[in-house]
C-alpha cells in the first residue's frame, strides 16, 4: 500500500520462501473463503481472474515465489518482501521496475476488516492478482515511472498520491453487471468491501482534477469513494493526470 511521503522509508527484502504459522495460515484462509462466494457480486472480473491464474485461491498463504513465477511470466511483474510502510520514493521506484512491495507478516485476526497497515493479505491477496492482467499491470509500471520524476517535488507527488489512492487502491467503477469495486484497499478487507457497496460512504463520479485535490486519512473506511465509468476511462485519464500534476 502506498503511505504518505512523510512515511518512513520502506526496506526491501530478498524474497524467501517462508513459513506461515497455523494462525497466519488461518487468517488468509479466512479471508478467501469469506470472500470466494461473494467475489463475482463485489469486484471486478479481473480480480478473480487474476486470483486462479495465479494459483491463489486457496486456504494457505502462497509461496511468493511461486506466484512470482506465474507472475512473471504473464506480465512481467513480480511481487518483493518489504520492512515498514512505503513513501512514495521507495514505492514509486518498485513499481517503475515491475515489483509491488508485500509486506512481510500477516495481520491479527481482530483487523480483518481493516488494517492502516499493509499485511500480506492487503498487498498479496489484494494487489497482486490485479497485476496478472496485462493493461493493468502496464498502467502501473507507467504510473511509477512518471511518479519518480516527482520523488523531490511533495507538492505534485502528492497529487499523484491521492489519485493512486482513489482509483487503484479504493476505487469504484461501473460494469454491465452493476457497480464494482476496483481498489485493492477495499477488495483485501471483507468489511470494506460490504461497506464500499453498501450506500454508506458518498460515491462521487470519476474526475481527476477533483481526485488529486482530495485528501484521504489511512486509519479508517474511506467516507467518500469515487466511481469510474469503466476502467478504461481511468487508463484512458492519462493525458489529463499528467497535465494535472505537472502544473
Amino acid at each position: 500500500m502506498l503511505q504518505p511521503v512523510t512515511a518512513t522509508t520502506l526496506t526491501p527484502l530478498r524474497p524467501t520462501r517462508r513459513t506461515f504459522t497455523d494462525d497466519e495460515n488461518a487468517t488468509w484462509s479466512e479471508v478467501v473463503h469469506t470472500q470466494r462466494p461473494r467475489r463475482m457480486e463485489q469486484l471486478v472480473p479481473l480480480f478473480s481472474k487474476g486470483l486462479v491464474a495465479l494459483e491463489m485461491d486457496r486456504a494457505a498463504v502462497p509461496a511468493l515465489e511461486d506466484v512470482n513465477a506465474k507472475l512473471m511470466a504473464l506480465t512481467g511483474w513480480r511481487g518483493e518482501y518489504v520492512k515498514g510502510l512505503e513513501d512514495g520514493r521507495g514505492f514509486y521506484s518498485l513499481l517503475r521496475d515491475r515489483k509491488f512491495p508485500i509486506g512481510n507478516f500477516v495481520r491479527d485476526r481482530k483487523d480483518l476488516n481493516y488494517t492502516p497497515e499493509p499485511d500480506i493479505i492487503h498487498d498479496l491477496y489484494g494487489h497482486i492478482p490485479f497485476h496478472a492482467d496485462q493493461a493493468y499491470a502496464d498502467a502501473c509500471h507507467r504510473y511509477g515511472e512518471f511518479a519518480c520524476r516527482f520523488v523531490d517535488d511533495p507538492q505534485r507527488l502528492r497529487r499523484l498520491e491521492r489519485f493512486f489512492w482513489f482509483t487503484y487502491e479504493f476505487g469504484l467503477v461501473e460494469t454491465k453487471a452493476g457497480r464494482r469495486i476496483f481498489g485493492a484497499g477495499i477488495a483485501s478487507s471483507i468489511g470494506e468491501c460490504v461497506y464500499a457497496l453498501s450506500g454508506e460512504p458518498e460515491v462521487v463520479p470519476f474526475d481527476v482534477e477533483t481526485i488529486c485535490a482530495q485528501e484521504f486519512r489511512i486509519d479508517q473506511m474511506q467516507k467518500r469513494l469515487f466511481v469510474m465509468p469503466s476502467i478504461e476511462a481511468l487508463y484512458e485519464s492519462w493525458p489529463k493526470l499528467m497535465a494535472v500534476v505537472s502544473r
